[in-house]
């Protein structure tokens, strides 16, 4: 069997059984042009036809070259010729970035994609083992742990709700572009995978450094393998210690004190780290020095923040919830429909009102009684319901108006069974 046949018999195993798994019939497919994305397109064309399953293709282009529109148009003219409906996303940004780059131009891709796949809830990423090994070493740099050694999954499900499918983590960039030469496919070279200011440049020159002296593609991918599995097992038992020593009263956690701290240290790490990803609705860890000094505040039990998310000890516990200058400028009509914060939806219309944090000033407004169903850090960051500085309502507090909003969000429970 030929090198093309083998990769063209991989990736349709690896297609079939994600079918298998999922049960779609349309898939996208993001596609830069470089040569593992278009790789992926022609193979997945074949398997496609195949199995009856409706290809689209997406190319973002994030206006930080001026040939990447032109690039962006050469692949929309390889699906042209493929039959393959072909849309181009434009990145719209200035020029002063704050923050690293690449990490910027990564949200900004997933975003747009999500905009554009509709009803896709499946999308083809060209990632290969070669970027699964220069993410291994990228993280190894951090000095990662298991979540960061782990690599890339082959299936990860996005915070917007659809899901990255990466079938060509096994298959090497060489053999792919070995497989565009049998084909006579010219791919694109982006001039960045020579720039050393980028880091996964640096760490793809370090790997073939680490080669010469006998490192492998086999053995790395076998220790992201080992660490995927202590993951998958660790967060298994995130549930379940949760369900033992927490409990959720509308979007504030609870955490008995002493059990908690009864926990092993990885457990209280993971669990610290997933009530701040919940509560701000992030996709990305904290930081694991933050995550150690929040332990600290709370084990000495003063209050502590990290991003957005204040954890403060009461009653014997320890007590969750957001920071009142993260959300106290989010507001939303008191229209039917309309959810604030993503969390609560308004069941009952009120006009000319909004909802919005009850806040300082209308913590002012609550009487005597209201103030006393739970600690002020909480209480004002409940939803209330104003008509211009008048708090009018406040649901979560007052159970004569609790119908007027419902929680839509994610329990934090569902959300540890997910992730």
């Amino acid at each position: 069997m030929s090198l093309t046949d083998k990769i063209q018999s991989s990736l349709s195993r690896t297609l079939s059984d994600f079918k298998e798994q999922y049960g779609f019939n349309e898939l996208g497919l993001a596609v830069s042009g470089g040569s593992d994305s278009l790789a992926m397109l022609y193979l997945c064309k074949e398997w496609a036809e195949l199995n009856k399953v409706t290809l689209k293709c997406v190319t973002v282009d994030h206006q930080l070259r001026k040939e990447a529109l032109m690039e962006a148009k050469t692949v929309a003219a390889h699906c042209s010729e493929l039959g393959i409906k072909h849309d181009i996303v434009k990145w719209t940004h200035k020029d002063n970035f704050n923050g690293n780059l690449s990490d910027l131009a990564r949200s900004a891709r997933y975003r747009l994609i999500n905009e554009w796949r509709k009803d896709i809830k499946y999308v083809l990423i060209g990632h290969t083992q070669n970027d699964q090994i220069e993410t291994f070493l990228m993280n190894l740099k951090r000095g990662s742990g298991i979540d960061g050694l782990k690599g890339m999954a082959a299936v990860s499900k996005r915070p917007e709700g659809y899901f990255i499918l990466r079938p060509l983590l096994n298959t090497k960039r060489e053999s792919l572009k070995q497989f565009l030469r049998v084909r006579n496919i010219e791919w694109l070279s982006d001039p960045s995978n020579s720039n050393e200011e980028f880091e996964r440049i640096v760490q793809r020159k370090t790997w073939e450094l680490l080669k010469s002296k006998g490192f492998s593609e086999s053995r790395v991918e076998l220790a992201a393998q080992h660490m995927q599995r202590a993951h998958h097992a660790l967060n298994q038992m995130l549930p379940i210690h949760f369900n033992q020593i927490g409990k959720q009263e509308l979007t504030d956690l609870f955490l008995q004190y002493d059990g908690f701290f009864s926990l092993a240290d990885e457990f209280q790490v993971r669990l610290i780290s997933a009530i701040v990803m919940w509560n701000v609705s992030s996709q990305y860890r904290p930081r694991f020095k933050a995550v150690l000094n929040v332990l600290k505040q709370i084990k000495s039990k003063k209050t502590a923040v990290l991003g957005g998310t204040v954890f403060y000890h009461h009653d014997g516990q320890i007590r969750i919830t957001t920071e009142l200058k993260f959300i106290q400028n989010i507001s939303v009509k008191c229209k039917s429909k309309n959810a604030w914060r993503d969390i609560w939806v308004v069941k009952k219309e009120i006009k000319e009102a909004y909802v919005s944090a009850i806040g300082i000033e209308g913590n002012k407004q609550l009487s005597r009684t209201q103030k006393s169903m739970m600690p002020y850090r909480s209480r004002v960051i409940q939803p209330g319901i104003f008509i211009k500085e008048k708090l009018i309502c406040a649901p979560t507090i007052d159970s004569e108006c609790a119908n007027y909003l419902s929680f839509c969000g994610i329990k934090f429970i569902d959300f540890l069974m997910s992730h």
